[in-house]
């Protein structure tokens, strides 16, 4: 489905620290004034800066929403991809070069974010400050505690600490379902309401962030609108409501060989409006309501295909 993009998803985030964050550089620098652990660092808009790593975001997300699944159960599966006897670790050596096999049995969450054997149809960008001057950051002491003697083993030690800032970020999906959106959707939330955090010494109350999401576009690259519908051009399905968000599975061809639900749809309040060159359509979401709507409809669906599997 990579040569393919019947569909796309460009969730766009500000991320912002509720208490100290910190996402460590690979290396301790050579500056001795700087502290043991630092906070990394890019040049962006003229200067140095910290950001927040695309692949630091993606891993958190992705782990919470393995968590997710697995506490769920159903045909929404996750694997544990540290693992070697993973199952979706050696698709390739199973279905060679059959694509479609391969993603069809690859876990839900190795469909979104990649595995070894296929190409991941998430991709989330590093978040950088909106405004670099409302940066803080500040130094902070720490000892590593001996769990036996209940004495120091490691320290003291210095690290360096985000504690105020806004960073903006997108994550675009491709050939998407309405189930990944909903996965993405419940992600977010609890990050946002800080019951998961990312970087470093999570459980030391490090890492707890806001993620608010200020505008959703679902994008059919290949498709027109005419008289309040969303007609694919190019292949043999049937267009759609204009007020409908419809999964990869509704929109090709071969949704069995791949493994996509099909019907897959969800109704919402925003309509589809051609692109400029009148070759595309797209549904925006920028009130919150709204936002709001598209998830929950989305999490619903996902909600009674488990159900109906009971």
């Amino acid at each position: 489905m990579h040569k393919r993009m019947v569909n796309q998803a460009i969730i766009e985030l500000t991320i912002s620290p509720v208490g100290p964050l910190l996402i460590k550089a690979s290396d301790q620098g050579a500056d001795p004034t700087k502290p043991d652990m630092e906070f990394v660092e890019t040049y962006h808009a003229g200067g140095r800066s910290v950001y927040l790593p695309g692949s630091s975001l993606k891993g958190a997300i992705r782990a919470h929403c393995e968590r997710i699944v697995r506490t769920i159960g159903g045909n929404v599966t996750a694997c544990d991809p540290l693992k070697q006897n993973a199952s979706c670790r050696k698709l390739k050596e199973r279905y060679g070069e059959n694509t479609a096999a391969i993603h069809k049995h690859s876990c839900t969450v190795c469909q979104i974010f990649g595995s070894t054997d296929i190409a991941a149809h998430a991709r989330i960008a590093d978040a950088y400050p909106i405004s670099p001057k409302e940066i803080q950051r500040e130094e902070r002491n720490g000892v590593a505690i001996d769990r036996v003697y209940g004495s120091v083993a490691v320290g003291p030690f210095n690290f360096e600490v985000l504690t105020s800032g806004e960073f903006t970020t997108k994550i675009t999906v491709k050939n998407f379902t309405t189930v990944q959106l909903a996965l993405i959707a419940l992600a977010i939330r609890d990050f946002d309401e800080q019951r998961v955090g990312i970087g470093f010494a999570k459980s030391r109350g490090l890492g707890q962030v806001n993620m608010k999401v200020n505008r959703v576009a679902i994008h059919y690259p290949t498709a027109v609108v005419e008289d309040k519908q969303v007609r694919p051009i190019g292949n043999q399905t049937d267009p759609f409501s204009d007020n409908a968000v419809i999964g990869a599975g509704q929109l090709v061809n071969d949704a069995e060989a791949y493994g996509f639900p099909n019907p897959d749809s969800v109704n919402v309040n925003v309509q589809a409006q051609p692109d400029d060159y009148g070759f595309g359509a797209t549904l925006s979401f920028q009130e919150s309501d709204d936002i709001t709507q598209l998830w929950r409809e989305c999490v619903g669906s996902w909600r009674n295909m488990i159900e109906g599997e009971q």
